[in-house]
């Protein structure tokens, strides 16, 4: 069976259809990724009582870590079209992290290596040099990055609205939240804002305060 390489492509586009650049591949593939997941809570005060009762708010962030991704110039690997280290940490950190002026951001990046596919933007590149030519060039480094997760926005929507949205919720208002953000969290859509605020007699979207109870009736098919 062939070595697979670890891979990372960019893309123009948060469903990664439109890729930006051939992808660049691990000429020394890692030895260990870390992949975290985050759940939100909120705490549910009771007056008198000072511990606290965590409820569920949603998931977080899904997020995907490598360490010490070789880089080696010594000969051990071939460098393939790379002229030198240098070359290749530059070509891999243009990929991960470069600022795409034709959508205002960083790309959107696709990894995968084996089983692993996911997607996501860079947060975080680091490279740490270790070893160098008489003349200061690179020969060997290793590169730390981390892909927080991105999900396209179609996608997300039809995820939500898988979930829940013919079931009926009672919320109540936290600081910050707004009426088209809150029903954004229950349909995945926040277009229905001025129907929650009909049925729940609001004259005001803009009147709601933390404590408030609002009541998201289900869709209608």
């Amino acid at each position: 069976m062939p070595l697979e390489k670890l891979q990372i492509q960019s893309f123009s586009d948060q469903a990664c259809t439109k890729s930006t650049s051939a992808p660049i591949s691990a000429f020394i593939n890692p030895d260990n990724y870390t992949r975290t997941s985050k759940v939100m809570y909120r705490d549910e005060e009771v007056i008198g009582n000072a511990k606290q009762t965590k409820v569920y708010a949603g998931m977080g962030n899904d997020s995907l870590a490598f360490s010490k991704v070789v880089v080696d110039g010594t000969g051990l690997v071939s460098l393939g079209s790379y002229t030198d280290a240098d070359a290749y940490i530059l070509a891999f950190r243009n990929i991960v992290c470069n600022f795409n002026g034709s959508i205002h951001q960083t790309n959107f990046l696709m990894v995968t290596w084996g089983k692993l596919k996911f997607t996501g933007v860079c947060d975080s590149f680091k490279v740490n040099y270790t070893l160098f030519k008489p003349d200061g060039s690179t020969l060997r480094a290793f590169i730390d990055f981390n892909i927080a997760t991105s999900v396209d926005p179609v996608t997300k929507s039809k995820e939500a609205k898988m979930t829940s949205p013919d079931l009926t919720h009672m919320r109540t208002v936290m600081a910050g939240d707004t009426l088209p953000l809150m029903t954004y969290r229950i349909y995945g859509d926040s277009s229905y804002y001025l129907e929650v605020a009909r049925v729940n007699g609001l004259k005001n979207i803009n009147a709601l305060k933390p404590g408030d109870e609002i009541y998201f009736p289900p869709l209608k098919k």
